[in-house]
């Protein structure tokens, strides 16, 4: 799965592996305050996920 913060564009693959459970934590530290932010992730439809996002 690929996962991408905007407005910065930073962008990051995470591996998934069929039938394990994997937990990732990330954590990007701004130097500006930002209006507005999105988070996308992308994965195939065979992937679960699941997401916590903090500010």
């Amino acid at each position: 799965m690929n996962v991408t913060y905007a407005p910065s564009g930073l962008s990051f693959p995470l591996k998934c592996v069929g039938g394990q459970v994997s937990t990732t934590y990330n954590q990007i530290d701004l130097k500006h305050e930002q209006a507005s932010a999105s988070v996308n992730v992308q994965a195939p439809t065979s992937v679960r996920w699941a997401m916590s996002v903090g500010q």
